[in-house]
């Protein structure tokens, strides 16, 4: 079983780079990768913006996950049981927070662009 200390970091580098491509909106509108929520999909304009911000939300968290995991366990001296718990806690909620933010933008974005283009109803 992988180390705790070794997998933490790569989590949180692996959120950064994943989330990058979608912060430079260098991701098209797809099923497999992204925020995929019905806002995303109904126009191409808010999949791109909302893709850009919850990419940044996601370079965010990853780099946040990475210096924790890194720090924590030279600055506290916490146990493998602390230190997984603390890890998976932050990786955890951020997530959660990261899709909530990433879905209500989607939506606002969406009503938005329908009130200043009412063709796209």
């Amino acid at each position: 079983m992988p180390h705790a200390e070794i997998v933490y970091p790569c989590l949180g580098m692996l959120l950064s780079l994943l989330g990058w491509p979608l912060a430079a909106r260098r991701i098209a509108p797809n099923r497999v990768y992204g925020l995929r929520v019905p806002a995303t999909f109904a126009d191409t304009r808010v999949w791109y913006d909302a893709n850009a911000l919850a990419g940044r939300d996601m370079v965010i968290l990853g780099a946040v996950v990475f210096v924790v995991a890194v720090a924590l366990p030279r600055t506290m001296h916490v146990n493998e049981t602390a230190y997984t718990v603390a890890c998976a806690g932050i990786l955890g909620v951020g997530s959660l927070l990261l899709a909530v933010r990433g879905w209500r933008a989607a939506n606002r974005l969406l009503h938005e662009r329908r009130k200043t283009d009412p063709s796209r109803r």
